[in-house]
C-alpha cells in the first residue's frame, strides 16, 4: 500500500509455475513480485501514484498475492544508495530484484491515445525482462481507469496462476473497496507515502483531505485512526475507527481484518473478539506477517508467553527485515525469565535500525537486571542522541524508584516533563506525571501523589490516566476519589475486558483494604486471575497484603513469591523489593525466623542505598 510495494506470491496448497521463454521457473511461496510505479504520460498528474495504490489494494485481496509494506524496498533502496523516495522504474526495479532473489516484476503504465486512455499491465521476468502475462485495457474518461483496473487485476491473478475459486472470493470491485473518487485515492496516496516513512502527522491532512472527498472512503478512515494513535490524539483516533469499523463492507477481506481487529483492541477493549479476529486473518492469508506479530503483541500483554515466542518467531520467518517481531520475541523472553535470550534477539532487532523506544527501553530493562551499566548507559546515550531525552529520563527514574531513591526517582521525572512541556504534548506529560504519582502512592509520599494525579487528570482523561490516576488515589486512601474514577471508567468502557477483569478488581481491592475489609479484597481479585500477569504486579502484592492482615503467613508468602519468582514480569516495579519485605513478614508470621530474616536482608540489599525516611524501610528496619 505504499509507492514500492513487494508482493509474495504463496502457494498454499500447489506450486505456481510460468513459462519464460520455454524454460520453466517455479516460484514457492518465498518468492517475491515487485510491483514498479506506473509510466503516466497522460499529463494528468491525478493518476501519479493512484493507479499503483489501487492496483496494490486489488492485488491485494489474493491470499496468494500477499502485499507487504515497503520497508524492504527502501531498506534495499538505501544500500543502492537511492533516495528510499525514488520511483521504481523498470531499471531500479531489476537492481532491487537481483539484490533480493525477486523472480518476477509488475510494470504498469497509462497513456492517452485520441479521447481514449490506455492502461497496460506486464509481468516480467525480472532477469531477462520477457513477458510472462499481461493485460491491456481503453477506456473512454478516466473516471473510468479505477473501475476497469479491478477487472484487469483479475484477469492478470488468473494468468499469474492463482486458482479461480479465490478469485472469485476475494475479488471485491476495485471502487468499493478503495473509492471511486481518483482525487481521493491520489491524496490518499500521498498520505500512504508519509505514513510509509513513520511521518505521521505529515500524513494526517491527507488522509483528511481524502474523507473530505469521500466521506465513505473506509480504509483512509482507519490509517487516519492509526497515524492520530502515534500522535497523541486518542479520541480523535478512536473516533476514526469507529467510523471504519462502520464502513467495514466497503473494504477487502485483508483490510477488513485490519478494521475490526484495531477497533475490538483500540475502541472497545474486547481482547477475545481481537484475537479471534487475527487468528482468523492468520488462516486466511498465511502469507501475511501481520496478524502473527500482532498475535505476539498481544500475547505478550497477558501471556501465554510461549504462545508470543511462536507467533513472533514465524512472523520473523517470514518477515526477516523487519524489527518489530524480534522486539515482540524479546519482550516475551524478558517475561519468561530468559534474559540472555531476551537480549540476542533484541540486539538482533537492533541492527535493523528501527527508530524503536520500547526496543532500547527493554535493552534498558536488560542492563539493570543482569547488572550491565554498560549496557544501561548506551541505551540512554541512544535516547538523548535522538532527541528522546525524556524517555532516558525515565528509564532512570524507575531504577531510582525500585532501589528506593523516591527524592531521584521523583527529580528524575520532573525534569522530564519539563522536557515535554508543550500545549501539544498533554497526554505525554499526563503519563509521565502519572508514572510519579504511582511510584509516590506505592512508597507511601501520598501528598505529592495525590497532587500529581488531579494535576495529570486536569491535562488529560484518557482511559490509561484514569486507570493509574484511581490506582494512585486508592493506594493513598482516597477511597471516595478512586470509586469515582471508576464509575467514569464503567460507564465509559463497558467492554473492555482488560479494564473490567482487571484493573478495577484491582483499584476495587485497594479501597476494600482502606476499609480493613481484607477477606473481600481477596475475593474481588478472584476475577482478575486470568488476566493479572497484565497487573503490574498488584493482584499478588494486594492479595498478599490481605492475607498479612488476616494472619495467613502461608497463603501470604505463595503471593509475594510468586512476584519475586517473576521479576521479568516487571523489572523495574517498586513492587518487587516491597514483596520481598512482604515475604519476610509472611514468613515471620510463620514461626519460619530464618526464612524471615533472610529476606529481611534481600530486602535491605536491594533498598541498601534507598532514602533512609521511607517508611517501609523505616518499618522494616524496627520489625528486624
Amino acid at each position: 500500500m505504499a509507492l514500492a510495494v513487494l508482493v509474495v506470491v504463496a502457494a498454499a496448497a500447489a506450486v505456481i509455475y510460468f513459462s519464460f521463454i520455454g524454460k520453466r521457473v517455479v516460484l514457492t511461496d518465498r518468492d517475491t513480485i515487485l510491483l514498479a510505479d506506473f509510466t503516466n504520460t497522460t499529463g494528468d498528474p491525478v493518476f501519479d501514484g493512484t493507479l499503483k495504490q489501487a492496483l496494490a489494494v486489488q492485488l491485494g485481496q489474493s491470499p496468494f498475492l500477499n502485499i507487504f509494506s515497503e520497508d524492504r524496498v527502501r531498506d534495499t533502496l538505501k544500500y543502492m544508495n537511492v533516495s528510499p523516495d525514488a520511483r521504481i522504474t523498470r531499471d531500479i526495479g531489476k537492481d532491487i530484484c537481483a539484490r533480493n532473489g525477486i523472480k518476477a516484476m509488475l510494470l504498469g503504465s497509462i497513456s492517452r491515445v485520441g479521447t481514449q486512455y490506455i492502461v497496460l499491465l506486464d509481468a516480467v521476468n525480472s532477469q531477462t525482462g520477457d513477458t510472462i502475462a499481461n493485460e491491456q485495457m481503453a477506456v473512454d474518461s478516466k473516471e473510468e481507469v479505477l473501475k476497469s483496473l479491478g477487472p484487469a487485476a483479475s484477469r492478470l491473478r488468473e494468468k499469474l496462476g492463482e486458482n479461480l475459486g479465490t478469485i472469485q472470493q476475494f475479488d471485491a470491485p476495485i471502487e468499493q473497496v478503495t473509492t471511486s473518487k481518483l482525487e481521493a485515492l491520489r491524496q490518499y496516496s500521498l498520505g500512504v507515502q508519509a505514513h510509509s516513512k513513520a511521518d505521521y502527522a505529515n500524513a494526517i491532512p491527507f488522509y483528511q483531505h481524502a474523507i473530505e472527498i469521500d466521506p465513505n472512503f473506509a480504509i483512509a478512515h482507519a490509517r487516519l485512526a492509526y497515524c492520530y494513535n502515534n500522535t497523541k490524539k486518542l479520541q480523535a483516533s478512536r473516533d476514526e475507527s469507529t467510523r471504519a469499523y462502520e464502513l467495514k463492507d466497503r473494504v477487502s477481506e485483508r483490510e477488513r481484518f485490519i478494521i475490526t481487529s484495531s477497533y475490538y483492541g483500540g475502541v472497545t477493549g474486547q481482547w477475545n473478539e481481537q484475537i479471534r479476529e487475527l487468528e482468523t486473518w492468520k488462516a486466511t492469508y498465511p502469507r501475511d506477517w501481520e496478524p502473527l506479530n500482532l498475535l505476539a503483541n498481544k500475547y505478550t500483554a497477558v501471556g501465554p508467553f510461549e504462545r508470543a515466542v511462536k507467533e513472533g518467531n514465524q512472523a520473523i520467518s517470514l518477515n526477516p527485515k523487519d524489527a518489530r517481531p524480534y522486539v515482540n520475541v524479546g519482550v516475551a523472553y524478558i517475561e519468561l525469565n530468559r534474559f540472555d535470550d531476551a537480549k540476542d534477539i533484541l540486539r538482533k532487532a537492533e541492527q535493523l535500525k528501527p527508530e524503536s523506544t520500547n526496543m532500547h527501553a527493554r535493552l534498558y530493562q536488560l542492563g539493570f537486571v543482569q547488572g550491565d551499566s554498560a549496557v544501561m548507559k548506551e541505551q540512554s546515550d541512544w535516547a538523548n542522541a535522538n532527541r528522546n531525552v525524556e524517555a532516558a529520563l525515565n528509564w532512570q527514574a524507575q531504577v531510582a524508584g525500585f532501589q528506593g531513591q523516591l527524592a531521584q526517582a521523583d527529580q528524575l521525572n520532573n525534569r522530564a516533563v519539563e522536557m515535554i512541556r508543550d500545549p501539544d504534548a498533554k497526554e505525554a506529560m499526563a503519563q509521565v506525571m502519572l508514572i510519579e504519582a504511582t511510584r509516590d502512592a506505592t512508597l507511601n509520599n501520598c501528598g505529592p501523589a495525590v497532587q500529581l494525579a488531579k494535576q495529570a487528570l486536569d491535562l488529560s482523561r484518557e482511559q490509561a490516566n484514569l486507570v493509574t490516576a484511581a490506582n494512585a488515589y486508592a493506594a493513598c486512601g482516597q477511597t471516595a476519589a478512586a470509586q469515582t474514577l471508576i464509575d467514569e471508567l464503567t460507564r465509559g468502557f463497558p467492554l473492555d475486558t482488560l479494564l473490567n477483569a482487571n484493573w478495577l478488581p484491582i483499584i476495587r481491592a485497594q479501597n476494600e483494604l482502606n476499609k480493613g475489609n481484607a477477606a473481600p479484597a481477596i475475593q474481588v481479585l478472584e476475577s482478575a486471575r486470568k488476566y493479572e500477569v497484565f497487573g503490574d504486579f498488584w493482584p499478588q502484592y494486594l492479595r498478599g497484603q490481605a492475607w498479612l492482615k488476616q494472619k495467613n503467613g502461608s497463603q501470604a508468602a505463595t503471593e509475594f513469591k510468586t512476584i519475586l519468582d517473576h521479576r521479568g514480569w516487571y523489572p523495574t516495579s517498586t513492587l518487587y523489593p516491597l514483596a520481598q519485605l512482604g515475604l519476610a513478614r509472611a514468613a515471620a508470621l510463620t514461626g519460619d525466623n530464618a526464612t524471615a530474616g533472610k529476606a529481611y536482608q534481600d530486602f535491605f540489599t536491594l533498598w541498601k542505598d534507598a532514602d533512609s525516611n521511607l517508611p517501609a524501610l523505616v518499618a522494616a528496619r524496627a520489625e528486624y
